[in-house]
């Protein structure tokens, strides 16, 4: 029996191929997902900290653990981590694409920052007029330096969960851009216009999370893209970045 970890257009991937290959799986989230068909998956949601998750791992019998949850999903990488090297599993983590085409990065204005405090250093250096943050509730706090100081836009998820919790994190609720991500570089660039926006916040969160579309619509309007890099893995995980990849690893059956 294997855990994935998803919640992600990734942990989908990886369900319809576990799936494909009649391999047992439980589909883990943090809250409900979307459902999608699952033949031989059964799906769990609720966060599991180190000691339950190593606990669910013992009970459920699991023998490999996938992570494919978001990149930024930093507490959920470390238990995942902890709990399998307590139950000594091995853990494969299916990362998304990164890479960002010439043509997109050619005559954008890029900005990369190791943090989120050094992204609020690098926006200080640049002076936006008004900023838009598209990184998510769950990055109030590490960016209330700055949105306490200057005009920032926020965009959430437009559900009461993500409200309630921006306006009891102490973010201006007439600040909030409610919308789902835009998925088309034009749907992007009207949002931009809509709100006067003259810089984006984003994360290194690759294809499936927009960011070329991003990276484009500021293009086309000349203003600068602050992008925070994705999270480092552990070594011992074994990284794969397509199905393909994936399929090879578990029928090699070293780590199912």
């Amino acid at each position: 029996m294997m855990m994935v970890f998803g919640g992600t257009t990734e942990g989908r991937g990886v369900a319809s191929l576990l799936d494909r290959m009649s391999i047992g799986y439980i589909y883990s989230t943090k809250s409900v997902p979307a459902p999608f068909p699952m033949t031989h998956g059964m799906g769990r949601h609720g966060v599991l900290d180190e000691e339950s998750m190593g606990a669910f791992f013992r009970a459920a019998g699991i023998s490999t653990v996938i992570d494919a949850a978001h990149p930024f999903a930093l507490e959920l990488h470390r238990n995942v981590d902890k709990a399998a090297q307590a139950c000594h599993l091995p853990v494969i983590r299916f990362e998304r694409n990164y890479d960002l085409p010439p043509d997109v990065v050619q005559g954008a204005k890029l900005y990369y920052a190791d943090s989120f405090p050094a992204a609020v250093d690098t926006l200080r250096r640049l002076e936006p007029e008004r900023m838009l943050a598209v990184t998510g509730v769950q990055t109030i706090e590490p960016l209330r330096p700055y949105w306490q100081e200057h005009d920032m836009r926020l965009r959430i998820l437009p559900s009461g969960s993500s409200v309630v919790q921006a306006t009891r994190s102490g973010f201006p609720p007439g600040k909030l851009v409610l919308m789902h991500p835009p998925r088309t570089m034009e749907t992007e660039r009207q949002c931009l216009l809509a709100y006067g926006i003259d810089c984006i916040l984003t994360k290194e969160n690759g294809t499936s999370g927009f960011l070329p579309e991003k990276i484009l619509a500021a293009k086309t309007l000349d203003i600068p893209v602050v992008i925070v890099r994705r999270p480092e893995l552990p070594e011992s995980w074994n990284v794969v970045s397509s199905t393909v990849e994936l399929k090879k690893l578990l029928e090699r059956g070293g780590s199912v």
